[in-house]
Order: structure tokens, then sequence, then C-alpha cells
């Protein structure tokens, strides 16, 4: 007889125990609904579709992988009744003699046991039962690669029970119910916070390593305050904020300029892990600090081919600058144009280097000097009427586009491409381009004056 310690709980209408239970004796006593439940009709069904490829891949890979694993509570649903509960009283002991009489402490404390004619199924976890399963079952694959003690190793379980009076229809609506209720209740932490906490995710720990040591990004205060990085929820930034980008906006920026294009058809170590595992997983210290290091040459170089990155930027996000005013409006000072310039970098790197060891300083400084020449200057094309568009008849007042924003800064990004010579077009390939330009011109113009703007775009072609 298998026998459990528990603790016996209650909230709302629901009577539960919290359970510790050995990998191997969760896997043997615990099944899905599937298993249990015949009808699969929606008005029955008491589970959602088990994706196996995330159980036995995403999760046993991480229970095999991460010497710090943990898992929160499964819980536990038990159809046709309780299990057996043994209390025990703690107040029986001397020790606990001051707490007698105390109705927390007597009956709380107890052994279960899982009755033969009961069935229990999770009823929320059920992908991490099925990666439990497949690292205990002898006849799995995966079971020779399971951590040495693993089916020994514990999990917390809460068995939910039903109530003796319960019909099976009120059973049904109340489990349910409970699955709902722990599913979109369930707040995921936003992406700041992902990137603050998370010590698995590879770009995350290098992010923030960069606002720490970088001379560029480093600061001072306060952990989660810094003069250059908004710390806060957002990658968006306005005309008045101090900050240079957002921290979510330098997590996907660095991520872009490592990604190279051996690393994205190959992985990123001699494993061949691809980017959606290397952000859940954390590779070696030896592959940290390579990247890092690498990082660092990219903003470097970056900082001294576009010096215009260390003005302030308030200075550098305004709308309605003039000619004679002390202010700019540069694309790289927005999180689009950051988006772009990232693209448009690893494009260059990509090109010029076909392995990293050729790339050094002076080599990686050759190839990204040519993002000097493109005009990042909102006002001017091609973000001219394209990103940046005028907010009132008079065209004194501008914004940036919200109608296909994306579209529109692709349409930058294959001008930019193609001024910088990343991209060769043959004739009818620039008639496109320009064909493409011009739909997305906001608002309609006079023909002389859309020629006047292609005319500049094509002065910059290298």
């Amino acid at each position: 007889m298998n026998l459990f310690p528990a603790i016996q709980a209650q909230i709302g209408s629901w009577n539960y125990y919290m359970v510790k239970m050995s990998m191997r004796e969760i896997s043997e006593n615990v099944s899905f609904a599937t298993e249990i439940n015949d009808d699969h009709t929606l008005d029955d069904a008491i589970q959602r579709t088990l994706d196996e490829s995330r159980a036995t891949k995403q999760i046993a890979n991480y229970l095999i992988k991460q010497p710090d694993r943990f898992f929160s509570s499964i819980v536990i649903a038990a159809i046709g009744g309780s299990p057996q509960w043994y209390p025990v009283e703690m107040t029986d002991d001397p020790r606990f003699a001051i707490f007698r009489g105390d109705s927390h402490l007597n009956n709380a404390f107890g052994i279960i046991t899982f009755s033969p004619d009961r069935k229990y199924y999770a009823l929320d976890g059920q992908h991490r039962l099925k990666a439990i399963k497949a690292l205990t079952d002898p006849k799995s694959d995966l079971a020779n690669e399971a951590p040495q003690g693993f089916r020994d190793e514990e999990v917390s379980v809460i068995i939910v029970v039903p109530n003796s009076a319960e019909t099976r229809e009120d059973f049904m609506r109340k489990y349910r119910r409970l699955f709902g209720h722990l599913n979109r209740y369930a707040k995921a932490m936003d992406q700041v916070t992902n990137i603050i906490m998370d010590e698995d995710d590879a770009f995350a720990i290098i992010t923030r390593r960069l606002i720490s040591e970088h001379h560029f990004f480093k600061w001072t205060g306060r952990q989660r305050e810094s003069a250059r990085v908004k710390t806060k929820k957002g990658k968006n930034l306005t005309s008045s904020d101090s900050w240079f980008i957002s921290l979510e906006g330098l997590y996907d920026l660095n991520q872009t300029l490592l990604t190279s294009a051996r690393r994205k058809n190959f992985g990123w170590d001699d494993e061949g892990t691809m980017s959606k595992d290397f952000t859940r997983m954390r590779p070696s210290d030896e592959i940290l600090e390579a990247l890092y290091d690498e990082l660092v040459i990219y903003w470097d170089v970056l900082l001294e081919v576009l010096p215009q990155l260390k003005n302030h930027p308030s200075t550098m996000r305004d709308h309605n600058a003039s000619k004679d005013s002390k202010t700019e409006d540069s694309l790289l000072f927005w999180p689009i144009g950051q988006d772009i310039a990232g693209s448009i970098i690893r494009r260059l790197i990509d090109i010029n280097f076909d392995s990293q060891e050729k790339l050094t300083r002076e080599s990686l400084k050759g190839a990204l000097s040519p993002m000097a020449s493109l005009d990042w200057d909102m006002k001017s094309p091609p973000s001219r009427h394209i990103l940046l568009i005028p907010d009132n008849k008079e065209h004194t007042v501008w914004k940036i586009r919200s109608d296909d924003r994306a579209g529109a800064a692709r349409i930058v990004e294959r001008i930019f491409n193609w001024q910088l010579g990343i991209d060769e077009l043959n004739g009818d390939e620039v008639s496109d381009l320009r064909a493409d330009w011009e739909r997305f011109l906001l608002p309609a113009l006079q023909e002389s004056l859309v020629q006047d703007l292609w005319m500049m775009i094509e002065s910059r072609v290298r």
C-alpha cells in the first residue's frame, strides 16, 4: 500500500490535500483525463488536448538538463470519492502540548492512501505529468536520459476531492470551472520582469550584464534604474523620455545582433541548440562569456560608426524639429528604427564575415561604416511620408504613422538595404520597390514631390 504524507485543507466548496509524492509515485498513480473519461463530447470534456511534443521535448528537456529544476504543484482531481485519510494528532506529542485544543493542528496533518476503486487525473499539470511519465517509464526512449535519482525526486501535489452529495453533472461543471480558474487567472510574468529575473535565457543574462558593465549603458544608481535604458514595462518611447532604448527593445536588438545566419541554421553551440531552446536552458559560462564579448564589440563599433547615438534622447525625438532648431528626429532613437538598424547591421556582418573567427574591431568597423551614409532623419526620405506623416493639412505637425506601421518599416528597410548595396537591384526590381514605396506614401502627394523624394533616395545608392 502506498502511503503519502499530506496536509488537509479547505477553501470555498473544495476540500483538498497537499501531498508529497515522488516522481515514480505520481507516474504510477495519476492518469490523464482521456484515460479515465470515455465520453469526449464538449459537454463531458474535462481537460484540454495534450500537446505531447511540448511535454516530451520542452518540459522533459528542462528536467534532464536543468540541475535547478523545480515544478509548481500539480493539481489532481479525484473521481469516485476521496482518498483514504488517516489524521495524525500532532498535539498528542508532548512537544506540542501547548497547542492542545488548536483545531488548526489537530486533523490537519496525516497520511493518505489511493484506493484502487478511485481514479485520479491531472487537472492542471498534464504536460508536466507526461514529461515525468516519459522519464520514469523504463519502456520510454527518454528514460535513459533522466538525471540520476530522478525517480525518487519529490514534487508537490494538490488533490481536490468531490463532495459526496454531488451529482455527476455538478461534478463535471465544478471541475471544468476549477480548470478554467487555474488557467484563466494565472498571470504570466511580463517581458520586463522576465528579462530582469531569468537565469536561463542567454539573451536576458547578457543584456543585464551589458547594462551593468558596458560604458554606454551602465548606471551607478539602483539596480532596476538606468539613465539610458527604460526598465519599465513597454517597448515604446515618447518624445519626452530620457532613455535611449527600452529594456525590451535592447533585449530584442541584442538577440538580432547575435543571431547570425550560421547560428540560425546550425544552432548556437556544438549540440546545435536552436534559438527557442537557447532562451530556456542556460548555456555554459564559456558560451555566455563569448557571446557577451561579441556583443560588446558590436556596441563599441556601432557607437564609433554612429556617434549620434551618444546624444541625449530628449534632443533626438522631436517630430516637429526644424532646420533652425537644436533638436532632431532620428529614426535611431525610436523603437521601430532600432529594429530596422539591428536587422541591417546583422546583414552587413553576415555579408562580410563567413565565420566569427575572422571578426575583429577594425574589420567590423569597416563592415559597419556604411551605416553612417544612411539618412536617419525622420523628416527626410525614405522615412518622410512613410513612417513620419503629417498630422495636419499644413504639414506643420508630424507623427509616426499607426496604419500598417510594420509594412511601412519594411519599405524603409528595403530602401536602406538597396542604398547600402546589401541588395543589388536591377531596373525592374527598382521599379517594383518604387511602386511599393509610393503605395505607402501618406498623404497623397503631387507627382513632382513624389519624384523629388525618390530622386533623393536614389542619390544615396552606393
